[in-house]
């Protein structure tokens, strides 16, 4: 269920003393961080009758209720326990993740016995705050796909071991930084089902005045 975390996101972000690498220009700054946690499925409250994220507080997911490609297809994920590192960040809340299993670009079914392919829709946000706990809120959108190894003869439809993650972010006005800044960037992640164990980095800009 956490297929796609998800949420596996190192990269990105910014809040006015986050730091980093090397400037693009006045008040430009790549940065890049990794966030860790468990998968699990969202409390009651913050799911809606398809399965999608609500109640989040920002649109991006919450804008999504109803529009579930197939009723009953999505998912609400959360990162419980979640922790942040890099570019001056403090702390991780709300990260939230919608799968929407109904989108899947692999059309044609498995062949035979074997492995059956699957890359699902993935959305989500979540916040981070720094030092100076100014706070910003992230939507990132791609696909979750499954990773399979093991394929024998005595296993022909292989074994899921994991399910990786990649696609983009930026930053959302809603609810709005509490200092001016936009960024944008691409994040990658893994799933490990044994565990549901869920790492995502993510890289990428931030511009503050």
């Amino acid at each position: 269920m956490y297929k796609s975390l998800l949420m596996s996101f190192t990269a990105i972000l910014l809040c006015a003393g986050v730091a980093l690498a090397h400037g693009s220009g006045p008040g430009t700054k790549s940065v890049k961080l990794t966030i860790k946690g468990t998968g699990a499925t969202a409390p009651v409250g913050n799911t809606g009758p398809n399965g999608q994220c609500i109640n989040t507080g920002d649109p991006w997911l919450d804008g999504y209720t109803g529009t579930c490609s197939v009723p009953g297809n999505c998912s609400c994920s959360v990162l419980s326990s979640p922790t942040i590192s890099g570019s001056g960040l403090k702390t991780v809340a709300n990260f939230f993740v919608t799968i929407d299993a109904g989108v899947n670009p692999a059309t044609a079914s498995a062949v035979g016995a074997g492995p059956v392919p699957e890359c699902d829709l993935v959305l989500g946000i979540f916040a981070v705050t720094d030092s100076s706990s100014n706070s910003t809120t992230l939507n990132f959108l791609g696909a979750s796909c499954k990773h399979v190894t093991k394929i024998s003869s005595n296993n022909p439809s292989g074994t899921n071991d994991k399910d990786t993650m990649s696609g983009g972010w930026g930053i959302s006005d809603t609810p709005a930084p509490t200092k001016s800044i936009s960024g944008w960037g691409t994040f990658t992640g893994t799933t490990i089902k044994a565990t549901n164990a869920v790492s995502v980095s993510l890289s990428g800009w931030a511009t503050t005045d």
